[in-house]
């Protein structure tokens, strides 16, 4: 028999704070607020199976805080720290939650560890609220499409890559049919909002959380972002507003609410959960010599981008290219006692949770879409997805080898190599076919 509960915590900040996303500009502080920052909590359990999701509208959570959090959750709740999910939605409109911007990561040297500490507070009383309030339920999921037919989403190194279009949504009801909690997947970038605004807000999955709301504010909604390592709206959106963030999130979230329409809840699903940690391996860094050549092809790229007045995807696509490159000289000419900072994001842990015959993966890192989709093919279950920036964070982004080939922000920005990829979706498949 399987019991429910959900419950909901506004963590924005009370305080001016620098925002994340976005290396330019460096005084990128929140002037104000546009909707609350969430943290969206679901608790689940049948038998002796407990397990907990927790989505945060933050841009990542990192490895140490989850471990904290977790932690802390087993001690109070008594929900082993290995059934625990918490996924950032990887908001760029949200502050700093790792270490100190424009400097190199450490997630031992935090620019607002008040605020993280409070954060951490409020996920564990939301989870504490959602056992003590858990109702008997049934569960069930099932997948959407929304893609560039509804001008949403799509890659944004090429305009016609490789995308991922699923709307992937898990329902809860109660006994008498009342929909209580809803968590949706979608791989898309949450930068409608660009580093021109100084105001808080969780971008388009906040639209997601308005269009239920307004049909039920008890409704508690969560999000996971999919493998938007490279998709984001660059070639799609009609503009970088509220207006074109609310048409992408009332897109998604209608077609969400079409599938909870037609699917199927069970009241008695199995619940398992399993992990695997993995060292991802490092890619060379180059020379001082060869970061220094690659940063000033970069910069040229963008200065005949610009001189040659190219549309804005191109030239934002070269401005991206040039931060990759000035990222990588930096840790080029820092040298390797950099990657010790770094690395406190490794090992990566790879997630499994099974609700009876669908699997949800998590994987901590920015990861390239076309490994979510070899994953999807290969998963010997028919319902399977991959939700990213969960328990943890990554050093870069994880891409492919032809990526690497072409060059470009993600791979030249990066410390892992291009092997990465097929070593997270390797380790997943074994957990999902154990």
């Amino acid at each position: 028999m399987l019991y429910a509960g959900v419950s909901e915590r506004v963590i924005t900040p009370d305080f001016p704070t620098l925002l994340a996303g976005y290396p330019f500009p460096q005084d990128r502080y929140h002037t104000s607020v546009h909707d609350d920052l969430m943290a969206h909590c679901f608790y689940l359990r049948n038998g002796e199976t407990e397990v907990a999701i927790i989505t945060l509208d933050l841009i990542c959570f990192t490895k140490r805080r989850v471990k904290m959090v977790r932690e802390h959750i087993r001690r109070t709740c008594g929900i082993p720290e290995k059934n625990i999910i918490i996924s950032a939605t990887h908001t760029h409109s949200g502050p700093v939650c790792g270490s100190v911007p424009f400097e190199f990561w450490d997630d031992r040297k935090e620019m607002y560890p008040y605020f993280l500490d409070q954060v951490c507070i409020k996920i564990i009383n939301g989870i504490k609220e959602a056992k003590l309030n858990a109702f008997p339920a049934k569960i069930a999921m099932g997948k959407g499409y929304c893609g560039k037919e509804q001008g949403v989403g799509g890659n944004r190194r090429h305009k016609d890559g490789p995308a991922d279009p699923d709307v992937w949504v898990t329902a809860i009801k109660d006994q008498n049919d009342k929909l209580r909690g809803v968590l949706v997947n979608y791989a898309l970038h949450p930068t409608f909002l660009h580093a021109e605004s100084k105001v808080i807000t969780a971008d388009y999955p906040a639209y997601i959380y308005e269009y239920f709301k307004k049909q039920d504010n008890e409704l508690v909604v969560g999000f996971q972002t999919g493998a938007a390592g490279n998709q984001s709206s660059r070639h799609f959106r009609t503009g970088q507003t509220f207006e074109e963030a609310k048409r992408v999130g009332y897109a998604i979230a209608s077609e969400a609410e079409r599938v909870i329409a037609e699917l199927f809840f069970d009241n008695n699903p199995k619940l398992f959960t399993d992990c695997k940690e993995i060292m991802p391996s490092l890619k060379h860094i180059p020379s001082l010599e060869e970061a220094k050549a690659k940063k000033e092809e970069a910069e040229r790229g963008l200065e005949n981008s610009r001189k040659n007045n190219e549309p804005y995807a191109i030239q934002r696509t070269w401005e991206c290219t040039t931060f990759g490159a000035n990222r990588m000289y930096r840790i080029a000419k820092a040298g390797k006692e950099v990657l010790e900072g770094m690395l406190t994001n490794s090992p990566f842990e790879i997630f499994v949770l099974g609700i009876g015959d669908n699997r949800i993966v998590t994987v901590p890192c920015e990861i390239f879409v076309e490994y979510a989709l070899r994953l999807k093919k290969e998963s010997p279950y028919k319902n399977t997805y991959l939700a990213s920036t969960s328990n943890g964070y990554g050093s870069g982004y994880v891409y492919t080898p032809e990526s690497l080939k072409e060059g470009g922000y993600e791979p030249l920005g990066s410390i892992y190599a291009d092997t990465v990829g097929d070593e997270i979706v390797d380790a997943a498949l074994e957990l999902l076919r154990k």
